[in-house]
């Protein structure tokens, strides 16, 4: 697991906790790469009865994902700073500035990538 000293998580306004960082990070510079735990898709509803439901997302059509690190602690924007890029090959997640970020804001990834762009989210997105 690789991740900046400087990003830490904190208590955000609307969406519980979230991944700030306490140093500028510069476009196209990698934030984070997370570890995954990989779940079989057939445990899918006993992961849905706890606080996991919230952690996880689908990796591939048998598997989900909690990702280690502060990979499943990272907050949705529809206009994020940051991306996530799936490895399949080695089952990490890489998080990676899309623009520079300012010292004290919020790390942010889209929840949903270009495949599931006409996916609806799961929430009422709040700014």
């Amino acid at each position: 697991m690789k991740m900046l000293p400087h990003i830490y998580i904190a208590s955000t306004e609307h969406k519980g906790r979230g991944v700030f960082t306490a140093l500028e990070i510069l476009a196209d510079s990698v934030i984070e790469i997370c570890p995954l735990i990989l779940i079989p898709t057939e445990e899918t509803k006993l992961i849905d009865q706890t606080t996991l439901y919230n952690y996880y997302f689908v990796w591939d059509d048998d598997h989900l994902a909690i990702a280690l690190g502060y990979g499943s602690l990272y907050n949705h924007s529809s206009t994020p700073n940051a991306r996530v890029i799936y490895d399949f090959e080695t089952n990490e997640i890489q998080i990676e500035a899309i623009r520079d970020i300012l010292d004290g804001e919020e790390i942010l990834i889209h929840y949903l990538d270009d495949e599931n762009e006409m996916t609806n989210l799961w929430f009422k997105e709040k700014n």
